[in-house]
């Protein structure tokens, strides 16, 4: 498996794994919601880091038995004449011929996001250098030195409701209606921006998105960015309330900004004022009995605890593989052969196992500690399945197990013990391959496998 191969398709692992953990905490949201702002804002930031560290949280798994079998498994010509390729081969070239066009179509999506916010970055500076500084009235500054000293304010005729972007030196964006609203919305309004300069939260914005960029494709990432900034703005809300002590004109100024508001084209900014989070923030606000902190840690907790549940489980059925498949150890029972003369035998590739039942270790043979290796020459049906199969060992072969393991001396299973090859071949004969196709017809196969009873 290549590289590229290997990267696409932990990526699909991981998408599923991630649309699992946001199904899982959709669920959990309604069913134990969590009403106190920071403790929801901070259980979806956790949520947030946990989709992208999920990779580094997991062991890798080795490739299914199904894709390493080959190594066990030696190619002979088609019983009908002719040299068959396998259609575990052709599948692997076929992964192999689509992994380089899916790649480039997921470098595009992401080039063509990140020009997006490119766009949106040249926009925003348009707006500030077409902005036209607030004539501030002395309650203004005095609100700006209690919360947020470096930022200033501007009014701009082209946005569509306040707004504030910047770092360092952040500015507050007011529309061109903000001098006609009454004192206390303007208060309100003029707070909740500077709330936002004073936590940084453009910075926080431009990251998400930029994880939003480089996850394109995936729904859950975009669902789960808009619950942290929905939860954002509910958590400034409800210290803009706090501070004010006037939950009813706050109230006010959000209905009013969404009357007054026209759409505009997008640019990364948190502005006042989403139209899809209008509803929730309102139902928040008018909640006159809070949660208590024991109902709150309780709620998290079932959500955490649900999330891990899921994310259990969906990282054991869709596991992220390794770059190299591990060997199995020893172990007392049958196991499939580790010889590797396969891998220097000429020929098509054999196909690919499906199903392999492990051989059964007869118990008077694991009495007398007999062990030994068996070749057996299968003759695989064009349904895949084995026609018939027979113990066979040539000189040549014994001569090649000899050489590699010349400790064991002669395999007691090719001096012939009937228990261990009745065992193997009762196995063997239940084993189960993808048809092999030739012009994309199925035909018959051929193949020698090894068989190994080794006691640990």
């Amino acid at each position: 498996m290549s590289g590229l191969e290997l990267l696409l398709r932990n990526l699909g692992a991981w998408s599923v794994q991630v649309a699992v953990l946001a199904l899982a905490a959709a669920a959990l949201s309604r069913l134990a919601p969590v009403d106190d702002a920071r403790a929801r804002l901070g259980l979806w930031q956790v949520l947030l880091v946990v989709v992208l560290v999920l990779p580094l949280l997991q062991t890798r798994r080795p490739a299914p038995a199904s894709e390493r079998v080959a190594t066990f498994v030696t190619a002979a010509p088609g019983v009908s004449g002719g040299r068959a390729a396998a259609p575990g081969t052709a599948l692997d070239a076929m992964r192999r011929g689509v992994s380089p066009p899916a790649a480039a179509l997921l470098l595009l999506g992401i080039a063509a996001q990140l020009a997006r916010l490119a766009a949106g970055l040249a926009r925003l500076r348009a707006l500030r250098r077409d902005a036209r500084p607030l004539a501030a009235e002395p309650w203004l500054p005095q609100l700006r030195d209690a919360v947020a000293p470096t930022a200033s304010f501007a009014v701009s005729d082209r946005a569509a409701g306040p707004a504030t972007f910047g770092i360092r030196r952040p500015l507050v964006l007011l529309p061109a209606f903000f001098a006609a609203m009454e004192r206390e919305r303007q208060r309100a309004v003029v707070l909740h921006e500077l709330l936002h300069a004073r936590r940084r939260d453009w910075l926080a914005l431009l990251l998400e998105e930029v994880l939003k960029a480089a996850l394109f494709f995936h729904p859950a990432v975009h669902w789960l960015v808009a619950r942290v900034r929905l939860a954002r703005e509910q958590h400034v809300d409800a210290e803009v309330v706090r501070r004010l002590g006037q939950r009813s004109s706050y109230l006010e100024s959000l209905l009013e900004v969404a009357r007054l508001a026209v759409r505009s084209r997008a640019v990364p900014v948190a502005p006042f004022l989403r139209e899809s989070h209008l509803r929730e923030r309102v139902e928040l606000l008018l909640k006159e009995v809070s949660m208590s902190r024991s109902r709150t840690v309780a709620h998290v907790g079932a959500t955490a605890l649900a999330v891990l549940l899921a994310l259990a489980w969906a990282s054991s059925a869709v596991p992220l593989q390794a770059s190299k498949p591990v060997a199995a150890k020893p172990t007392a029972a049958a196991t499939p052969a580790r010889i590797g003369v396969e891998d220097r035998v000429d020929g098509p590739a054999p196909p690919r196992l499906v199903r392999q039942p492990r051989p059964a270790y007869p118990a008077s043979a694991r009495a007398e500690k007999v062990e030994g290796v068996f070749m057996i020459d299968v003759v695989i049906g064009k349904d895949g399945a084995v026609k018939d199969a027979k113990v066979v060992a040539s000189a040549a072969t014994l001569e090649r197990l000899q050489q590699l393991e010349p400790q064991k001396g002669t395999p007691a299973a090719l001096e012939g013990d009937q228990r261990l090859a009745a065992a193997a071949l009762d196995s063997v004969r239940q084993w189960q391959y993808e048809p092999v196709l030739k012009d994309a017809r199925p035909v018959e196969f051929r193949a020698t496998v090894h068989v190994r009873f080794q006691l640990g």
